[in-house]
């Protein structure tokens, strides 16, 4: 029986997620969102694609405590996704995906590492195929998405009431609040960062779950900064801080030690391009 394949060109979730993830790059570099104008045009108030994009969730968010039930309601969702304007649908999505190609780099935006890729995936494979299809294969995605909703008896995680609040908000609502959110943080450190700093975030954010393409970024990153601590050190008088600064350099470590890129190494990284910069600023 003929494999089932899946495509995250196609996969509303997925196109979506990955979109977001841009957004928060984007706010961090810039004052002006070109993505956020493609997520209204193509995921705004009754888009076909937005319907759709209401589905994925509905199964990717629902929780069950019965097997039966989850079963049950996956098979409602499936069947009100038969009922969405497919060619309207297929002719949105693939005009979202144009705009991303001739906006962006296509190919560099979907490496950004999706949470719930497989869940998604899932979805995807159930909403395009018929059991007869594959019906082996469509099981194993029916597996997936039933391990996604159904509710264990550990203990619920305590939600802040103001997250909650704000989760339940209409998305428009939600994206507006963000952007108040990233304009208020712009407006309080956009002076404060440099250019170096603002593409470390950046790149952190995009790949904060993908540690070999952050190493491959902070592999380029750390060099550089050696390079400008052993330059700025030679034009330093006085020897005890000359010392300190050579030594700063070397407790920089390799890329290739860090078995996963944490918080602590961006937070080190962004403190050593403060010290880069406030001894060009001495010299």
């Amino acid at each position: 029986m003929k494999k089932l394949k899946h495509s995250k060109y196609k996969n509303t979730g997925i196109l979506f997620e990955m979109l977001v993830r841009k957004l928060t790059s984007e706010t961090l570099s810039s004052n002006k969102s070109v993505t956020i104008d493609i997520i209204k045009k193509y995921f705004g108030k009754n888009t076909e694609l937005s319907k759709e994009l209401q589905l994925y969730n509905a199964l990717l968010k629902e929780q069950f405590r019965s097997e039966a039930q989850a079963l049950d309601y996956i098979r409602t969702v499936k069947s009100t996704h038969s009922k969405l304007n497919q060619s309207l649908l297929s002719r949105q999505r693939y005009n979202l995906v144009k705009e991303i190609s001739d906006r962006f780099n296509f190919d560099n935006i979907s490496k950004i590492h999706v949470n719930n890729y497989r869940t998604l995936a899932s979805i995807y494979m159930i909403f395009e195929h018929d059991e007869t299809d594959n019906p082996k294969q469509l099981l194993e995605c029916k597996n997936v998405i039933l391990n996604n909703a159904m509710m264990t008896e550990r203990k619920q995680i305590q939600i802040d009431p103001v997250l909650e609040s704000f989760e339940k908000q209409p998305k428009d609502v939600r994206l507006l609040t963000y952007k108040l959110l990233v304009d208020k943080f712009n407006e309080k450190y956009s002076n404060n960062l440099d250019e170096s700093q603002k593409q470390l975030l950046n790149k952190y954010i995009i790949n904060v779950n993908d540690t070999s393409a952050l190493k491959e970024y902070i592999q380029t990153v750390i060099p550089e900064i050696k390079k400008d601590l052993a330059s700025q050190a030679k034009l330093i008088t006085d020897p005890a801080t000359q010392i300190k600064v050579s030594k700063l350099s070397e407790m920089l470590c390799t890329v290739e030690n860090m078995k996963t890129i944490k918080e602590s190494h961006v937070l080190s990284l962004l403190r050593y391009f403060d010290l880069v910069r406030e001894l060009k600023e001495m010299h």
